[in-house]
Parts: C-alpha cells; sequence; structure tokens
C-alpha cells in the first residue's frame, strides 16, 4: 500500500502549515539535494586523492600505498558526479518530488557537531573533547534528561578507556 508524504508525516507536523522552511519541517527537492549532495562528495573524493599524497610511496600511479586511497577516491568520486548528473537532470526537466526533513534545525546542528568533533581532536585531549561532545549530541537529539545524559556520557568514556586504553593498550589521541 502505497502512502504519500503527508500520510507518513507525524501529526504534530501537521499543526503548522509547512512552508519552504519552518522550524519544524523543511522540504526541498530531490534533484535539487542529489545535486548538492554529489557536489559535495565528489570534493571528499578529490581531497582523499590529494591526500594520498602524503602517504609515503615509492611506485607512481595506483601501485602501493597511496593505491587504495587513490582507488577508492576514483569510485566514490565517479559515483558521486553521476548523483550531481541525476541532480541537475532533474532540476533541468523539472522534476519536483520532494524530501521533507522534519526538525531540520537539529539535523543541522548534529551535522555542525559531526564535523566539529574530528576538528576538536585535532586541538584538545580526547576526553576533554568527547564528554562535552556526546552531551551536546545528546540535546541535539532531543534527549532533555540530565542525569541518563551524563550517565551516558561517561559510561562511553569508561568504556573506551578501559577497552582501548588498558585492554587493548591504544592510547586515544
Amino acid at each position: 500500500m502505497t502512502t504519500s508524504a503527508s500520510e507518513r508525516r507525524p501529526a504534530s507536523l501537521e499543526e503548522d502549515r509547512p512552508t519552504l522552511l519552518s522550524r519544524r519541517l523543511l522540504s526541498l527537492p530531490l534533484a535539487l539535494l542529489d545535486l548538492i549532495v554529489g557536489i559535495m562528495f565528489a570534493l571528499v573524493a578529490l581531497s582523499v586523492w590529494i591526500g594520498a599524497d602524503y602517504i609515503e610511496r615509492n611506485e607512481t600511479g595506483l601501485v602501493g600505498p597511496a593505491g587504495f586511497p587513490r582507488g577508492v577516491a576514483l569510485i566514490f568520486g565517479a559515483l558521486a558526479l553521476a548523483m550531481a548528473v541525476r541532480g541537475a537532470l532533474g532540476l533541468r526537466l523539472n522534476r519536483r518530488p520532494m524530501v521533507e526533513f522534519a526538525q531540520p534545525l537539529a539535523v543541522l546542528a548534529a551535522m555542525v557537531l559531526a564535523v566539529a568533533y574530528p576538528i576538536l581532536l585535532g586541538y584538545f585531549d580526547y576526553y576533554l573533547v568527547t564528554g562535552p561532545w556526546l552531551v551536546a549530541l545528546f540535546l541535539v537529539t532531543g534527549n532533555r534528561k540530565p542525569l541518563p545524559i551524563l550517565l551516558y556520557a561517561a559510561g562511553f568514556l569508561l568504556f573506551t578507556k578501559l577497552v582501548f586504553e588498558k585492554l587493548m593498550g591504544v592510547p586515544l589521541p
């Protein structure tokens, strides 16, 4: 049985009449998202290709230690470009299936946290970054109970300390 997007939408979102951008619902054309994400992924593939230059290698081309990341970059880049082309064609042909994001601000905040985490790890200690980062992530994802948030974060930090540093002998950054 096929259902439309409006039939799958939670009742709480029906209270507001969604516009293109509202606090509760963001609706964008699928073709536009394909184009944007395809371009972003192509840039990631390009950065992986360029980053492979930093791997010490004696051979040229795809042979040697740099070969694996370059091979991944080629495959990832080709698929990303195909996705971008599909999006551009969809926009040109005026195809308008829409993709809806419930709570777009929370999705954006989670994306910012995901990008910020490895950057912060480059400057600060693992435990100093991960604890507050987990608390922020729990808040963004809708968990509002302070005691469970603190227990989850502390439990995760304890688990990683015991497993990686004590059991496996792998120091965390």
